[in-house]
């Protein structure tokens, strides 16, 4: 853009037409590169509205429903949320622009926009993200209106847009805390806590879902994601900390901190954001990974102290220097995403041949995934077949659990795909991955099963002639469905009692499912269960679960408690919580 053309253009239109060819270029990039894993589960929520899903509030499958009805594969899950990009930075111009801007704020806005990592990626990939930073710049808004006058206007505002960061991200509601944190003041006035009413009554149905679905969201990210603590899990995260910030505007992001954290309401909320998501999530890092994305709403400060016309006055130079640099490298890997000069193997490339490949072994079967929630809707969206993700319980849980499309494929003839099965055959993908397949003749969906033990709380085993443990157990399984489950030669039904343990050794004790389980009725069934060998004594999580011998089987009772130990003739006892087990 000329000097001739500033001078016919405000601020606010440069910004404006800026953002709009940043925009083009998201739109161009939706289009082009192929789905990642995530925005494909993001598209089968979005067939499902609901007011909660098993890992994440409902916004981003509104986004993406209404985005379906583009005939183009990238653009019909995407472009709601390359339209939200434009706008979130628009209106964050205007909240943070110089009183008085010149083209060269405006310019220097943009370019610094352009620069951040996270900027980049999460302008057209369709994932919570983008509606989380939007909600974020639509409640600073409200807190800078609100901090000046607590209007009627003004407080409804602030809750509302409060509400709409709990229903982008969970993690949202953090935004909300340390700005408040950043004018404790405001818990002085009564307003605040109208306004924190407000987001209430609008979390409400979320709140409803979570409860009639035993709050499952809540106990997935506070305790399922939980790990014992590893260095590398706060190394990385110690890295991914430099990568997406741009690690070439460090000094600039300290110039320009400190002035805000006194500076006026909104930017000293900002200093606090931009400060504590980096902390918070930093000491996050002892239970578990934190992934780089969480910290996105930490990018809007970072966005303000470069801007700011003290973080880089008297550095212009180098200022250029770092945007032209960025700006080369983030064009390179966007082209680099779309054709894939070299051959890269991953989740956005190949995405159609790869499925056309399953679709063809599949021959018209449908197709149940294991231990995969993504590749079901991936396989749908690229040939249009029938398709499902078997639970299963040491792999993680998701929205899948709470869909009965498998009662559709009862009695039919399935392809059963798994990535680690070894027992079924193998083919090698066009994306990388090797998948392992069989066919099941006469499918019958068991997820729905109930079976729980019958007997004393504490079994011993028997040293059979091979002189390895046998457990004798009795457990009682409820079948809803309409039809009667039972073992084919084929296709045989193994009955398991899945542990796993702290150090990852996932031992199995099975049988093969000798009775009928009839349908609409309870059937008791004797399972003589060897011991594996590298079973150790001590504590387990296990599950009893029912399932074909070539693949996963579904768990189909509570998580029980149980423990292994063994006597001085080395004869194991198998002791288990009753109460958990009912």
């Amino acid at each position: 853009m000329s000097r001739s053309w500033s001078k016919n253009l405000s601020p606010n239109a440069t910004v404006g037409l800026l953002l709009a060819a940043w925009w083009l270029l998201n739109l161009l990039q939706a289009a082009l590169t192929g789905l990642a894993d995530d925005e494909a589960y993001y598209w089968y929520f979005a067939h499902h509205l609901d007011w909660g899903y098993f890992d994440h509030p409902p916004v981003v499958a509104l986004l993406v429903r209404l985005s379906l009805w583009v005939p183009i594969s990238g653009l019909c899950v995407r472009l709601f949320t390359t339209l939200l990009q434009p706008a979130y930075l628009y209106i964050f111009w205007l909240l943070i622009k110089p009183e008085r801007p010149r083209y060269g704020a405006a310019l220097a806005y943009v370019a610094a926009a352009f620069s951040m990592p996270l900027l980049q990626l999460y302008g057209f990939i369709a994932t919570p993200d983008a509606p989380l930073l939007f909600g974020s710049v639509l409640f600073f808004a409200a807190f800078k209106s609100f901090a000046q006058r607590q209007s009627v206007a003004n407080t409804i505002l602030l809750g509302l847009s409060a509400a709409l960061l709990g229903y982008s991200k969970y993690h949202g509601l953090l935004v909300v805390v340390l700005a408040v944190a950043s004018r404790l003041q405001l818990l002085r006035k009564p307003q605040l806590y109208v306004a924190g009413a407000v987001a209430l009554v609008a979390f409400v149905p979320h709140l409803l879902w979570q409860w009639r679905h035993d709050w499952v969201s809540f106990s997935y990210h506070l305790v399922g994601r939980n790990r014992e603590w590893h260095l590398s899990f706060t190394t990385e995260y110690l890295l991914n900390l430099l990568l997406v910030f741009n690690p070439l505007w460090l000094w600039h992001y300290w110039r320009g901190v400190k002035p805000m954290a006194t500076a006026d309401p909104l930017r000293r909320a900002l200093a606090f954001v931009g400060v504590g998501f980096p902390v918070f999530f930093l000491f996050s890092t002892l239970r578990g990974h934190a992934q780089p994305q969480w910290l996105l709403p930490a990018v809007l400060p970072a966005l303000c102290a470069v801007t700011d016309a003290e973080a880089w006055q008297g550095s212009r130079r180098y200022f250029r220097v770092v945007v032209v640099a960025s700006a080369i490298l983030f064009v390179a890997v966007r082209v680099l995403a779309v054709t894939n000069p070299f051959g890269l193997k991953g989740q956005i490339w190949n995405n159609e041949k790869a499925y056309k490949e399953i679709s063809d072994l599949a021959d018209g079967r449908p197709v149940v995934f294991m231990a995969s929630y993504t590749a079901p809707a991936k396989y749908m969206i690229y040939t249009g077949g029938e398709a499902y993700s078997a639970p299963f319980f040491f792999g993680r849980g998701s929205q899948w659990q709470y869909d009965t499309t498998d009662h559709t494929f009862a009695g039919r003839e399935v392809l059963v795909a798994n990535f680690t099965n070894t027992m079924c055959q193998k083919a090698e993908l066009a994306n990388g991955q090797t998948l392992r397949y069989c066919v099941i003749e006469n499918y019958k969906p068991m997820r729905e099963l109930r079976a729980a033990w019958v007997g004393p709380a504490e079994v011993s085993s028997q040293v059979a002639d091979s002189g390895l443990n046998h457990l004798d157990l009795t457990i009682a399984v409820v079948n809803p469905y309409p039809y009667d489950i039972y073992s084919t030669e084929r296709d045989t039904i193994r009955v398991q009692l899945s542990v796993k343990g702290a150090e990852r050794s996932w031992p199995s004790l099975r049988c093969v499912l000798t009775d009928t389980l009839v349908a609409h009725d309870t059937t008791l069934i004797s399972c003589h269960m060897a011991v594996p060998a590298k079973l150790q004594p001590g504590q387990y999580e296990g599950v009893i679960s029912i399932g074909y011998k070539t693949y996963m089987p579904s768990a189909c009772s509570k998580p029980l408690k149980v423990r292994f130990e063994k006597n001085d003739k080395e004869v194991v006892l198998l002791r288990y919580d009753v109460e958990k087990n009912m």
